[in-house]
């Protein structure tokens, strides 16, 4: 007499499937989400395009980013470009930082209150040029700041070039704060 192997039907194949995949979806940890920005009072990191370039070896266009730290006690931030490089000494990838001074170039007076920055980048289009515009927001003077990064490459090193493009107040002109009351 044959053995006879039985079949599990497709229907318990699928109840089995959709609990161990319900069990899965219920224990697995939870994701680490980055963020383009952070909370004031900590320091901050973010990246975004500062150009596009066509790579003709490839046949495609390809995006270069920056990369931002804000030093937040400093009153400081960093941009970077990386720029990957073969050596004998293995793969690098960055050079130098170019620093900007957030308490001069917002003009906060010595001793006024604390300052509390926050920044994202942003995009401006289709016709940008491939480049996203660094905004940083001091809320205590309620100001808002947009920086630029070039990449500048000198030799065999690059060093960007960091430049405040414009400085804003974000509170309500006098008029709209009087006519408020």
């Amino acid at each position: 007499m044959p053995l006879r192997h039985r079949a599990i039907t497709p229907g318990i194949t699928l109840a089995i499937g959709l609990a161990v995949g319900w069990i899965v979806a219920t224990i697995r940890p939870s994701y680490l989400l980055a963020d383009r920005g952070g909370v004031g009072g900590e320091d901050i990191i973010t990246s975004g395009p500062i150009a596009i370039e066509y790579n003709p070896g490839l046949k495609i266009q390809v995006a270069h980013d920056a990369v931002y730290y804000l030093d937040y006690k400093g009153g400081r931030i960093l941009a970077m470009v990386p720029s990957p490089r073969q050596s004998m000494g293995g793969t690098h990838m960055f050079d130098s930082f170019a620093e900007r001074d957030l308490v001069a170039d917002f003009k906060l007076p010595p001793g006024s209150a604390t300052p509390h920055f926050l920044m994202t980048t942003g995009t401006l289009g289709a016709m940008n040029g491939g480049w996203a515009p660094l905004y940083v927001f001091e809320s205590s003077s309620k100001q808002v700041a947009t920086y630029r990064v070039l990449p500048l490459t000198v030799g065999g090193s690059s060093k960007p070039r960091f430049d405040l493009l414009e400085l804003r107040s974000m509170a309500p002109p006098p008029a709209a704060v009087e006519s408020a009351h």
